[in-house]
């Protein structure tokens, strides 16, 4: 069972997450970070990677805007993590849109070993070997197909792979979770994937190990997503649903973690 209190834990130990990451979501993803506790920084230079790498307790790669200078940082960073045992997140944002994405792809995982690799069903199963998602939306809800696959992901890339959708899913490929929070307000939202993954980052940069992190990140969105919803008058839409969410994670606690969350974990073979 997850020990939520390890939620303060980010706010004490206040580490700092380099983002090397989306243009389109920077500022909500710096943003989401101070909002829990811990200090974000976002650069993407190949020329200070190295030493913003060694300031850091975790490291976001987040190919959601590609280019080569980004991809050069990236490699840079992520080899000075590795050497250092800092932790690193991947997020595969729009795996499966275009072929230069996918050899970026293929380029970080033969060189880098992750903690946690998060994204949507669509990005997880392009990993995996699907080619047919459109990249940033989820499709589908056929969570049990994929299942096998991302249990293989987890054995062959040593990480946790932490799948969002109307049910998230996160395995280890020894343990498994399931995650109900959510509402569908979040996907209207440009970024929140982004974010959980900032979440992500900063639970880990906190000492969480990377199955708890990936869980309580997306109990965390899925709870701050729901109790921002629940506020909405009939007037009110996804631009104060933003903020809302904003402010739901600046105030989350170990107490409204456990009595909000709606979640399973068990073991498999």
């Amino acid at each position: 069972m997850i020990n939520w209190e390890q939620w303060n834990g980010i706010r004490q130990a206040n580490p700092i997450i380099y983002h090397i990451t989306n243009q389109v979501t920077i500022q909500d993803c710096a943003n989401i970070t101070l909002a829990c506790g811990a200090s974000p920084v976002m650069s993407s230079d190949p020329q200070e990677a190295k030493e913003m790498t060694a300031l850091s307790q975790a490291l976001v790669l987040n190919i959601g805007t590609p280019n080569s200078s980004q991809q050069e940082a990236m490699l840079i960073a992520g080899q000075t993590a590795n050497e250092k045992g800092i932790p690193i997140i991947l997020d595969p944002v729009g795996a499966g849109a275009t072929s230069y994405r996918f050899q970026l792809l293929e380029t970080l995982m033969s060189h880098l070993r992750f903690s946690v690799i998060r994204g949507n069903r669509s990005e997880i199963a392009t990993l995996c070997g699907y080619r047919g998602g459109r990249g940033v939306d989820a499709e589908g809800d056929e969570l049990d197909a994929f299942i096998p696959s991302f249990r293989e992901l987890a054995h062959q890339t040593q990480a946790t792979i932490s799948v969002s959708g109307s049910t998230d899913y996160i395995t280890n490929g020894e343990q498994e979770a399931y995650v109900g929070n959510g509402t569908p307000f979040l996907p209207q939202v440009t970024g929140t994937g982004c974010m959980a993954t900032s979440l992500t980052a900063s639970c880990l940069a906190s000492g969480i190990n990377p199955f708890e992190s990936a869980i309580m990140a997306l109990v965390t969105t899925g709870v701050a997503g729901e109790k921002a919803a629940s506020s909405l008058s009939s007037t009110e839409g996804i631009g104060t649903f933003r903020i809302r969410f904003f402010d739901e994670i600046f105030h989350m606690n170990p107490q409204t973690l456990s009595q909000w969350r709606k979640m399973r974990i068990s073991n498999h073979a």
